[in-house]
């Protein structure tokens, strides 16, 4: 039988057709010959950079709710699992955040330097510690359908992760309207994207714990004055001591 050179981890001898020795898991084929290679290698291990992306990336933008129930129906091969998704599209988010911090983005964005610090150092970590806190006003929304708290806190993650994915489209949206001097555009674009998460929390809602229209809205309406009076005073509280310790 043809074979490879042993491998380059533990010395197993290798078959041709080997893409991973069968002794320890490790990939046969060198990556390190490269920088593209380098970094292909380096975003499919940790991010699953691959087919599956887009095939979460689009039911997630135009499919609210889909991907949680497929979660919970079993089909979870196919796609990047909740928490890691959440989490590379969050880095994204910020990264752009960060990236345009220096702008005048008269919504986001402002030349205060305890300002500025809120938003690229404390609200990503804000943000994750309030997801299951998402899920816990989930919990008495939905006593009745007796669904645990891990399918709430899937449902808030991937909330969250179109959050931030349609908040990075604004953020490059609205980056382009001010260099433009549009500024009255991004008002309108900021009240659009509003309205856009309370529809798509809506859609979501409603797919994935299968009510009716009347029942979803009231449910909306007490998640969100709960949730985003918490989110606000959160934020609030954390500028306040920001002010104070500088």
């Amino acid at each position: 039988m043809e074979t490879k050179e042993g491998c380059k981890n533990c010395g197993f001898s290798l078959s041709a057709s080997f893409a991973f020795c069968p002794n320890c898991g490790q990939e046969t084929k060198d990556r390190s010959q490269s920088i593209g290679e380098f970094f292909n290698h380096f975003l499919r291990d940790y991010f699953t950079f691959d087919s599956k992306i887009f095939k979460s990336v689009s039911p997630l933008l135009f499919r609210p709710g889909f991907l949680t129930k497929e979660y919970f129906i079993g089909h979870r091969v196919r796609y990047i699992p909740p928490l890691r998704l959440y989490i590379f599209i969050s880095i994204l988010f910020f990264l752009l955040l960060n990236l345009f911090s220096g702008t005048s983005n008269e919504v986001l964005l402002t030349e205060d330097q305890d300002w500025n610090q809120l938003f690229e150092t404390y609200l990503p970590k804000l943000f994750f510690a309030l997801l299951p806190l998402f899920a816990l006003i989930l919990l008495p929304l939905y006593l009745r359908s007796k669904a645990s708290f891990i399918k709430h806190f899937v449902f808030s993650l991937h909330f969250h992760s179109f959050l931030f994915l349609a908040g990075s489209a604004y953020l490059l949206l609205s980056e382009i309207f001010d260099q433009l001097n549009l500024l009255w555009v991004n008002s309108i674009l900021a009240a659009g994207f509003a309205l856009l998460y309370v529809l798509y929390l809506f859609l979501a809602l409603k797919r994935v714990y299968n009510q009716g229209k009347g029942k979803t809205f009231l449910k909306l309406v007490l998640l969100v004055a709960i949730y985003g009076g918490v989110l606000f005073s959160s934020i609030l509280v954390v500028y306040l001591l920001l002010l104070k310790q500088g």
